[in-house]
């Protein structure tokens, strides 16, 4: 029948309802002003990333991948790392940071293929003894344990409790085997309050030295308003470990409502990476280096609710970039080993939709300005700065020297200044003479 119901496409289409709402983000920019912020050398990576020469050119430190328990013990006792040691050795061969996922069911605990995602109580011991196997493989070259994956939606099928027993039993296993290991947990989709509070008082964040969560949301202002969320939770709970991004991104398709378009996700990758550094995040990771298609070559017209998964990359599989790759190099090069300054800039009759970060002394040698303006209209803005400066259109990472004072157009799209020295900007909207 011409007229039957397509119930999946309905069902994708309430999910993508909910996640939207879910998602709805507020608009206003808003930078901390509380003090100082050292941002480590080392602040910024890329999720399942192995190019690492890619990843110098864009000043990404950390990679982060899962070793799945399906993948190192197959067979009950047998233990292989192989599918994992090229890509360790040679992260560190690059100079590159690696997180560790510990995470998920290995087939023989389910031979009656049922449940996924979850480990029966009966076999945890079988999961901790991978656990004590793995960090004893690669103490000393793992930098970052990570425990599971987002367990408060559908990558932990068990009850809470059990996520919480499985969190604290993880983490003591790892302690246990090499006490010098750094340890994060949560991992969480966004910020769900109860789950943490939960997971602190049922002792699941015991031994751990960090909280990693996932701030999807539809603009850089939602990210960093689900960030102060989760300060919050964390500060609520006495909680004072180091916080993790160890996912962050936009899909340029498919059906995820936090997509965006090519055009704006150079802007949206400089907002976000300024907005974390700011906050003092310890390390972010972006999600992720390689779109699954090249361009113009994606399947038309067959999309469903995970179609966004093919269109997270900053380049193409071809290794063309994605103008947001050049935003994200410019971040990587000039923000880590800064410190952030708020007020740095001295402002004359500036809006306050017109938001300046100032980022000292970077590890480049280089201070670094990023302005733009929360609002549509263009504002036009004079800007003094006695020393030499570069100014960097974040589309092509390409910069061109200015004299000052030089008369600025600033709009939603970033741009990004640099110099050396003492002097302080000063930014006017008096029209220059």
């Amino acid at each position: 029948m011409k007229n039957r119901i397509n119930f999946k496409s309905l069902i994708n289409r309430a999910i993508c309802l909910f996640i939207w709402l879910f998602l709805l983000s507020c608009s206003a920019t808003r930078f901390p002003n509380d003090g100082i912020v050292n941002v480590p050398e080392d602040c910024f990576g890329i999720v399942h990333s192995s190019m690492y020469d890619i990843m110098d050119e864009m000043g990404a430190v950390w990679t982060l991948r899962t070793f799945n328990w399906s993948s190192i013990e197959r067979e009950k006792g047998y233990f292989d790392f192989s599918g994992y040691d090229a890509y360790v050795d040679d992260a560190k061969r690059a100079g590159k940071k690696v997180i560790a996922v510990l995470a998920y069911q290995t087939d023989w605990i389910f031979p009656e293929g049922k449940s996924k995602k979850y480990i029966p109580p009966e076999y945890i011991p079988d999961f901790l003894n991978y656990i004590e196997e793995t960090v004893k493989h690669y103490q000393g070259k793992v930098d970052v344990w990570n425990i599971w994956n987002e367990p408060n939606i559908f990558f932990w099928k068990g009850s809470d409790k059990e996520f919480y027993a499985l969190s604290r039993l993880t983490a003591q296993k790892i302690r246990e085997t090499d006490p010098n290991a750094y340890i994060i947990g949560g991992a969480f989709m966004r910020t769900p309050k109860r789950f943490i509070k939960k997971m602190h008082k049922a002792g699941g964040m015991e031994n751990l030295d960090g909280l990693a969560f996932h701030p999807y949301a539809l603009n850089p202002e939602g990210a960093m308003r689900i960030h102060g969320k989760f300060v919050k939770i964390l500060s609520d709970i006495h909680f004072e470990g180091d916080i993790w991004i160890t996912e962050i991104g936009h899909p340029t398709g498919g059906l995820y409502p936090h997509k965006t378009s090519l055009e704006k996700l150079p802007s949206f990758v400089v907002k976000s990476l300024c907005g974390v550094a700011a906050r003092g995040v310890r390390a972010t990771l972006w999600y992720q280096l390689f779109d699954h298609y090249n361009e113009g070559e994606a399947p038309k017209g067959k999309f469903d609710l995970k179609s966004s998964e093919h269109y997270f990359g900053l380049l193409y599989p071809n290794l063309q970039r994605k103008d947001a790759a050049n935003a994200y190099g410019l971040c990587g090069k000039f923000i880590p080993g800064s410190r952030y300054t708020p007020g740095f800039l001295q402002r004359e009759n500036v809006p306050a939709s017109i938001v300046s970060v100032s980022f000292l002394d970077g590890k480049s040698g280089y201070n670094t300005l990023v302005l733009w303006n929360d609002r549509k209209r263009i504002k036009k803005a004079t800007l003094y700065l006695e020393a030499p400066a570069m100014l960097y259109d974040i589309t092509t990472g390409k910069g061109q020297p200015i004299t000052t004072p030089n008369w600025l157009e600033i709009g939603k799209q970033p741009i990004l200044i640099t110099w050396q020295g003492t002097a302080v900007p000063l930014l006017s909207m008096k029209k220059l003479k």
